[in-house]
């Protein structure tokens, strides 16, 4: 028997334990004898799932207060910035909005993830934590931490080279150019929609090669979010 959560597939037994996530009354009227005995899914059997987009459908459904409290985080760098934004108002006025962005980073134990079942040559896990600009929820993306550390050339082959990366080095990370380093002119961004305006068009990355953008091209190029 399937269960169908999201357009997506779950074998029954993870299907009723990611729907226990929500709480409530049963959805179902089939699962109403059992209900009150399905013990909900743990983040860490979570992680071990190996299909991507089940992951991201038991994750939304935990949601991020539950999700924190299995994994004990501690939290390495936040950096609050100030912001300035352009608004469209209902009636169609142009709108200046200053606000204050909060990236953190957060480190998670290996073992509290995935026990003795996999290893990592770093022992640890690393998310970055933030606001959506428009709707003030919470999200978090968990990020390649060797991969950011290449991206802003710094050496991990020092005792203290965790302490020099930032949560805003990780924000800049998710985002991906072809848009060789120093032919930018501007960020724009809406939500999961990053724009990005090159100086020359002509100039493009050999084989169209995508990058991640460094904490210096994101502080210092984006220009408008919403």
């Amino acid at each position: 028997m399937k269960i169908i959560l999201e357009n997506t597939q779950f074998d029954y037994d993870n299907g009723v334990k990611i729907l226990k996530l929500k709480g409530g009354d049963s959805p179902f009227e089939a699962l109403n004898d059992i209900w009150n005995d399905i013990v909900p899914m743990t983040f860490k059997e979570i992680a071990q799932l190996t299909n991507v987009e089940q992951r991201r459908i038991a994750i939304n459904y935990m949601g991020i207060d539950k999700l924190v409290s299995q994994v004990k985080p501690k939290l390495l760098d936040r950096q609050v910035i100030d912001k300035t934004t352009t608004w469209i108002t209902e009636n169609g006025e142009v709108e200046t909005l200053n606000f204050k962005d909060t990236y953190e980073l957060y480190e998670v134990k290996r073992e509290v993830l995935l026990g003795d079942k996999a290893f990592n040559a770093l022992n640890e896990f690393y998310y970055v934590k933030f606001k959506d600009t428009s709707t003030d929820r919470e999200y978090m993306i968990w990020v390649d931490i060797r991969n950011v550390c290449n991206t802003n050339e710094i050496n991990m082959w020092r005792d203290d080279w965790v302490k020099k990366v930032t949560a805003t080095q990780c924000i800049a990370w998710t985002i991906m150019t072809n848009v060789p380093m120093g032919n930018i002119e501007k960020i724009v961004r809406q939500g999961d929609c990053i724009m990005i305006k090159p100086k020359d068009k002509s100039i493009s990355n050999v084989n169209n090669a995508q990058r991640h953008l460094t904490e210096e091209e994101y502080l210092s190029l984006l220009e408008l979010e919403s």
